[in-house]
């Protein structure tokens, strides 16, 4: 797994994850996730999140949105044992211009400072 990779399990709610980031000194990697768009409920996706429309991954079939504010720094190392035991599920990498757009999108989100430190590292 690396960056712009996608994947199911890190959540109980089945979300799909993107990692954004390299791995750190610490091995941990920013990650977000599609979840449904719903522009009338702020609390879940209002203003601070990225709509993704269909086409854009082959994942949603409807509008979604990366909600920065629940954005991950999980283990990398544990990711890539989860996905080779089959305890998370590996799916489609995400274009090198989406991954931008995730990328910049959160350093201008309410995403915690972490999260947005982990994607300042690999931006060129």
């Amino acid at each position: 797994m690396n960056i712009g990779d996608t994947f199911f399990g890190l959540d109980q709610k089945g979300h799909l994850w993107i990692i954004v980031s390299e791995a750190g000194d610490d091995g941990r990697v920013a990650a977000v996730n599609f979840t449904t768009h719903d522009p009338v409920r702020r609390s879940h996706c209002g203003a601070d999140c990225l709509v993704i429309g269909p086409g854009e991954h082959p994942y949603p079939t409807h509008d979604s949105c990366i909600f920065y504010q629940r954005a991950a720094l999980p283990d990398l190392s544990l990711i890539r044992e989860h996905v080779a035991s089959g305890r998370y599920e590996a799916h489609e990498p995400v274009s090198a211009p989406l991954l931008e757009r995730i990328q910049l999108g959160a350093l201008i989100s309410k995403a915690r400072e972490p999260v947005k430190a982990a994607i300042r590292r690999d931006l060129r």
